[in-house]
């Protein structure tokens, strides 16, 4: 990961973090918006742990974002 050296980078970074997971999001809705029944429910599932693991990823990286000290600017 590129070091980040402004609280403006931070923040920045943090707003692109927020909209891929609002991209994953909609993406697992669009994956399960026509399926039905048992189709569903086996569908549903391996896309909640898609979902997770991506989310999960994210914040990972949101939290050492917001735990990394920042140089004066």
């Amino acid at each position: 990961m590129t070091t980040l050296t402004s609280d403006q980078e931070v923040d920045r970074r943090l707003a692109e973090l927020d909209a891929l997971a609002a991209q994953e999001w909609t993406a697992y809705g669009d994956r399960l918006r026509d399926l039905q029944g048992r189709e569903y429910e086996t569908e549903e599932a391996a896309a909640w742990d898609e979902l997770r693991g991506v989310l999960d990823t994210l914040e990972i990286e949101r939290e050492g974002l917001r735990a990394a000290p920042t140089p004066p600017a």
